[in-house]
């Protein structure tokens, strides 16, 4: 199926909103058809900062089948890049993976001017063969609008569906959301995605991820949740903060989901760790309380809440992992991914 919006001397512009595309990562877009993480509420049911980073799309992918030649993105955004710390190529653009989940590889990203809001841009190939394409959204931004131009005489197709049914969210930081990886791809929801699959749902939320019960219960009505990651450890100004909202979160998701996996993964070590040791005592504090609560809730009959140490997904190379001394490059994200993979292949009891 194709819809025909604007026909050019190259192109004809699609919609990724309407069939043969489909739109991923989104877990209210079958409701709402918005490039949102929440879904739209009335003013004031969560807090502003997370409703407006609600917006931002990272996680967000468009998958189809094309034998095009030269393909086009054509993009309007919420703004520019704003961050100082992040490339515009990982906050405002998107890029392109060809393959199936397990075996695809990276082609390209977006080129466009450091302060632009609107853009397009293309990608070519040379010979018109029947590929599988994964455009992953910003991180960073919102989208207001987003077309595909291929050209006129290229064939456009479904992509497969997911081979797991249900979906894997993602709750957390500045960190979930990707920052501060180069591209949309190297979030680590987005290197797992390519590993395992099944769609991934990326609720991390930078300096947000406070563990609101507010968003515990918009989670928890996210139809067919496979699995709950919790890695928000880092936006708790405090241990007892941590101590007052996991237990709470845990009580709210289990209201609704007995039975769905749980994975609770503690922070990673800051860069001046080695050589601030008040930086190592507090995250062992933390670390040691996410841990205990996990063993007490599994004693209480609880077999579906599991822990992960976020030490150990970076190992030994731990401080070479970061841009600032807090979020992952993207080898910090890669290791991180590596770290993650056969964990929730446990977890999941998938190969």
């Amino acid at each position: 199926m194709e819809q025909l919006i604007q026909e050019d001397q190259e192109l004809v512009w699609l919609s990724p909103s309407e069939l043969p595309f489909q739109i991923s990562g989104f877990a209210w877009w079958s409701k709402e058809h918005k490039f949102r993480r929440l879904p739209v509420v009335i003013e004031g049911a969560i807090r502003k900062e997370v409703d407006e980073l609600a917006d931002h799309t990272a996680g967000g992918q468009i998958r189809f089948q094309t034998n095009a030649t030269l393909l086009k993105i054509k993009v309007k955004l919420f703004g520019p890049n704003s961050m100082d710390h992040i490339p515009s190529t990982a906050v405002t653009g998107f890029d392109c993976y060809l393959g199936l989940p397990g075996s695809q590889m990276y082609y390209g990203t977006t080129r466009f001017p450091q302060t632009a809001d609107e853009y397009e841009s293309a990608f070519e190939f040379v010979e018109p063969d029947l590929r599988y394409i994964t455009l992953n959204f910003p991180l960073y931004q919102g989208v207001h609008e987003v077309k595909i131009g291929v050209n006129k005489d290229a064939m456009v197709m479904e992509y497969p569906p997911y081979e797991h049914d249900g979906k894997i969210i993602v709750y957390g930081t500045s960190i979930t959301q990707g920052g501060c990886a180069s591209r949309p791809g190297m979030a680590y929801s987005n290197i797992l995605s390519r590993r395992i699959n099944i769609e991934f749902i990326n609720l991390g939320f930078s300096g947000n991820g406070k563990g609101d019960p507010e968003i515990a219960d918009l989670i928890s009505t996210i139809e067919k949740p496979r699995c709950l990651i919790l890695d928000y450890e880092t936006n708790c100004a405090t241990l007892e903060d941590l101590m007052t909202t996991l237990p709470e979160f845990i009580r709210i998701i289990r209201s609704r989901h007995s039975e769905v996996p749980i994975l609770i993964v503690s922070r990673l070590p800051f860069g001046n760790e080695h050589a601030k040791s008040s930086s190592y005592e507090d995250r062992m504090a933390s670390r040691n309380y996410q841990c205990e609560l996990v063993k007490e809730l599994q004693e209480q009959g609880d077999r579906f809440v599991y822990f992960c140490d976020g030490a150990d997904l970076l190992g030994e190379i731990w401080n070479e992992c970061t841009v600032d001394g807090v979020h992952p490059t993207d080898l910090g994200f890669m290791q991180m991914a590596n770290g993650l993979t056969p964990l929730l292949e446990d977890i999941l009891q998938i190969n």
